[in-house]
């Protein structure tokens, strides 16, 4: 009998690119895969070329879609491997504004890539046949709690998701760069109109362990920016609900970016969606504001806006602040909020899930 119940995960094992190009003009700190398909980015951590000018990732991403609709649901178990996918190496150097694309593949689907079961796959670049890329595809059902097993490939370590969230311009890409100690690994704006399209996901070790940074189209943006803001809601809701869905790892910390100049009163109504009527208060969220640099800045920032949170019902794991302890430096402030604030325990995605399927059982998405 087909099982329907697992988690349907594409995994995609990239093992190592050989030849790859020095950007003209450009010294490249390190290089990284990025894969794209038409419900998001997922990027390998960067890593630095050997002499040869190889690079070993060795990393598996775990390609999965949004939500579906049940029956939608059921044909995805068969049509899923027919995602159109897109594969570049990106080079982050020390004089670029942003990653460089040093090198681009023929797009294809899983389902070429899964012919080969598990097999090593070799691609050449395109217009460079010396650029290779070395992949794995498998199809794999992992157990939730209705389906429980005990396969090695079904108890793999957990994602440790952090969903980054707010309007256009609130720093969202910079919040990202700051942990990641890179410059411009995630792409920013200094304008009105945002820079990311599409639920783009960032790898980065923090205090040893490695998290899952999503970078998500900011919010209202008009209708000349990159995504409107109906679209951009839509695209938030949807992540979020797929998360918390029995399918996937959960979400351990919401972070909510927002402008400097804002005041709390604007805050409402996004913090109300997403916190309280998508994630129904089930996962820690903080709030960081534009230019924060250290706990100092963050501290001033509550002894003036704190009790306005409180007051219109927002309230957030950050608040108060620890006042004990202060780190000066922005990239260590920001990774230890993530550290501190990151919810372990993430099993309640799977109960959450279910109580939203019977509270819109019969009732359209709004």
């Amino acid at each position: 009998m087909l099982n329907i119940n697992g988690r349907h995960v594409l995994a995609l094992k990239v093992i190592a690119g050989t030849n790859l190009p020095v950007p003209s003009g450009h010294t490249p700190i390190g290089y990284y895969v990025r894969v794209s398909t038409s419900n998001g980015g997922w990027n390998t951590t960067m890593k630095a070329a050997e002499a040869d000018h190889s690079v070993s990732w060795n990393e598996t991403l775990n390609i999965h879609r949004p939500p579906l609709t049940f029956f939608r649901r059921l044909m995805s178990i068969f049509s899923l491997t027919t995602e159109t996918i897109r594969l570049e190496i990106r080079a982050l150097c020390e004089s670029a504004p942003g990653p460089v694309t040093v090198c681009e593949f023929e797009k294809t689907t899983f389902e070429q890539l899964l012919v080969c079961n598990g097999q090593s796959i070799p691609l050449s670049a395109i217009n460079n046949q010396d650029i290779s890329l070395t992949l794995k595809a498998q199809r794999r059902i992992e157990a939730t709690p209705h389906t429980p097993s005990s396969s090695p490939e079904q108890t793999r370590p957990l994602d440790r998701n952090v969903v980054i969230f707010g309007e256009t311009g609130s720093g969202k890409s910079s919040f990202i760069n700051t942990i990641a100690q890179k410059q411009q690994l995630a792409k920013t704006s200094n304008d009105a109109h945002g820079c990311t399209s599409t639920p783009e996901c960032y790898p980065v070790d923090v205090s040893g362990r490695k998290y899952i940074l999503i970078d998500t189209p900011g919010l209202n943006e008009g209708s000349a920016g990159a995504v409107p803001d109906a679209e951009a809601k839509e695209l938030l809701k949807n992540l979020l609900r797929e998360l918390m869905s029995s399918r996937s790892d959960g979400i351990g910390l919401l972070v909510y970016c927002v402008r400097s100049a804002t005041h709390p009163r604007a805050f409402i109504k996004a913090y109300n969606k997403v916190y309280s009527e998508i994630c129904h208060k089930r996962v820690p969220i903080i709030l960081v504001v534009e230019g924060w640099r250290n706990e100092r800045e963050m501290e001033s920032w509550w002894i003036t806006n704190g009790e306005q949170c409180n007051s219109r019902g927002m309230h957030f794991a950050n608040y108060p602040c620890d006042p004990a302890t202060h780190v000066a430096e922005p990239s260590s402030f920001l990774r230890n909020l993530i550290a501190k604030h990151f919810a372990v325990d993430t099993s309640w995605s799977g109960r959450v899930s279910g109580a939203m399927c019977a509270s819109s059982h019969g009732q359209s998405t709004q």
